[in-house]
């Protein structure tokens, strides 16, 4: 504990106080050895921060893609360059510096490999109508490339339409902030014997040199965390007054959760994901299945476009990616679902193109006509012919009488039977209709 004299003035002139200053609030004030001044900065001190990002990065990487090459698949032509570490890479950039940027190596007009580059060492200017890149490594310059040599990424912005965005994490730094100075007052605290600051003061009217020896004794018995719990016995008239809150009082839990919620809706992550604290396991899975469908899904496209468009345009062999995501498990039990709601459709008689489209499915390109129904075998139209027959001659006399369902004899000859019979009065007439020639090709009589 650092102490310092001060003369209080007031109805007593007499009184002084020996003001208890603790080393951890001093070097507080000073400046500290890490910070939080700018996103990456923050990136590495503030733990918080660092989860989130380097999820948004874990979870684009993984997911699952297909190469093609002149029509069919193929393999990731630079094994020597894999994409996923490059997709973490180009994330970590866009997440912290609002860009990221990629060299292209060639072998004579060949692409032969990728190189991230380190986007706080680059600088992106727009000059005579095109881009120009360089990079600064220490003293030395590289550089400059253009659009064609360089891969180059950047977040949305309103204040600029070409160098770096807007980067999630400028958008949390006020809370990562908050969360680093949270943490720093703590670590102090603690540091320096978890001192409170305290207030002693006495009504006597000590000479200088005696103020100067309390100074020094209360330093060396209570500074420092191996007196921390150090009892000590004074003579004289002293009062002491803390000066800081209770420990309790500075847990800080609504703060806390307060910068839990910025730095996680700033990176669209979901508060249960980014603390692992969900109530139950299905708030869990909703919210692991909004991370996947909300935050990392919709930039996928983009990756895909800049991927094809600037890394494989101009590879030999007119080589493309193409995101799956549908193959991660978080999506795999959603489909699992729907195919299970479609097969109801279907057996419910819904006709399978409907129910897709009802579902959300892509059509099925160059889906095949169902099979015409085969016709009624001869007998079987024979067999209801003679049935029909025999009952129409037994309601004869019957003039409100149930019709004939038929099932394998056609419509239109149907409606011709049941016109001949309206005009029938006998059984004579009866046979006649059913005995006429057009129906003689059906096998009948």
């Amino acid at each position: 504990m650092k102490f310092k004299t001060q003369f209080l003035e007031g109805n007593n002139s007499n009184l002084k106080a020996i003001v208890g200053i603790p080393g951890w609030a001093a070097d507080f004030n000073g400046t500290s050895e890490n910070s939080a001044g700018d996103p990456v900065s923050a990136f590495a001190t503030v733990p918080l921060l660092y989860r989130a990002v380097t999820l948004r990065a874990q979870a684009l990487s993984s997911v699952p893609y297909a190469v093609f090459s002149d029509g069919g698949e193929a393999e990731w032509p630079m094994k020597s360059h894999p994409l996923s570490p490059l997709l973490y890479s180009m994330e970590l950039g866009l997440m912290l510096t609002g860009a990221t940027y990629v060299l292209k190596q060639y072998t004579g007009r060949v692409l032969t490999g990728l190189q991230w580059l380190n986007p706080t060492t680059v600088k992106w200017e727009f000059k005579h109508g095109s881009n120009v890149f360089t990079q600064r490594v220490g003293s030395d310059t590289y550089g400059p490339w253009s659009d064609k040599e360089m891969i180059h990424m950047r977040e949305p912005s309103m204040d600029a339409d070409t160098g770096p965005g807007l980067a999630p994490a400028q958008v949390a730094l006020k809370s990562s902030q908050l969360r680093f100075n949270m943490d720093e007052f703590a670590n102090n605290f603690f540091q320096h014997g978890a001192q409170p600051s305290v207030l002693i003061s006495t009504n006597t009217n000590p000479a200088a040199s005696e103020v100067q020896r309390a100074e020094s004794f209360f330093k060396r018995r209570l500074q420092g965390v191996s007196n921390a719990w150090r009892m000590v016995l004074m003579r004289g008239d002293y009062k002491i007054n803390t000066l800081t809150p209770e420990l309790k009082s500075m847990a800080m839990t609504e703060l806390q959760q307060h910068v839990v919620l910025d730095i996680g809706a700033a990176l669209g992550i979901p508060r249960s994901i980014l603390e692992s604290d969900a109530s139950n396991y299905a708030t869990s899975q909703t919210d692991l299945s909004t991370f996947w469908e909300m935050t990392v899904r919709p930039r996928l496209d983009w990756y895909e476009d800049t991927i094809n468009r600037q890394m494989l345009g101009d590879s030999v062999g007119q080589y493309s990616v193409k995101f799956t995501p549908e193959n991660l498990d978080v999506f795999q039990v959603d489909e699992s679902a729907r195919a299970a709601s479609l097969l109801q459709l279907v057996q419910a008689g819904v006709p399978l193109p409907q129910a897709m489209a009802m579902l959300g499915y892509d059509p099925v390109e160059n889906m095949p006509e169902p099979p015409a129904e085969a016709p009624p075998a001869e007998d079987e139209v024979s067999t209801e012919m003679r049935a029909w027959q025999t009952f129409a001659i037994n309601r004869l006399d019957s003039k409100n009488g149930r019709p004939f369902e038929t099932r394998h004899i056609d419509a239109d000859t149907a409606q011709l039977i049941e016109e001949g019979l309206k005009q029938a009065s006998t059984s004579g007439e009866v046979r006649a209709v059913f005995g006429q020639p057009m129906f003689q090709w059906q096998g009948y009589p």
